[in-house]
């Protein structure tokens, strides 16, 4: 089975693209993260929401011991401030060199396969240096289940 039907088509995020803009693409396109294109075009890293969020908002000690907050943490909330200031800040220091990657004649199986050698729920579909857009773990789960039905 290929992997075209799971092809969800986005913009990149770009050299000085402001957080706010690639989260917003990542929302509105129900993916988890999108490439990072310099000028040239070329696919040079990865915008990712959970890293993003991680990096900027979450310190390592709430991490490690996030299973000793209780619920009603409320001290630990983070103000709306903060995440205006997050969210004006440019992707260029929130973008990850590694990226996964396959070409849209992959089959479900490698797709799925290298999903989990690279520890993530989405990849990036490039053809002959040009980007298609993501597929994401739930994407092709639905491909395979609407076959069976």
């Amino acid at each position: 089975m290929k992997l075209l039907k799971a092809i969800i088509e986005t913009p990149v995020a770009h050299p000085a693209m402001l957080v706010g803009e690639a989260l917003r693409i990542c929302v509105d396109k129900g993916v988890p993260g999108i490439p990072y294109a310099v000028e040239s075009g070329r696919i040079a890293g990865r915008f990712s929401v959970r890293d993003t969020f991680r990096i900027t908002s979450i310190p390592d000690d709430m991490i490690k011991g996030a299973h000793l907050i209780g619920h009603q943490a409320l001290h630990l909330e983070l103000s709306k401030d903060h995440f205006d200031t997050v969210f004006q800040s440019p992707v260029d220091d929130q973008i990850l060199p590694d990226i996964a990657c396959l070409s849209s004649s992959a089959q479900i199986t490698k797709a799925m396969a290298l999903m989990e050698k690279s520890n993530s729920s989405y990849l990036f579909v490039i053809d002959d240096g040009q980007y298609l857009g993501v597929v994401t773990r739930l994407g092709l789960t639905r491909i395979l289940l609407d076959q069976q039905g």
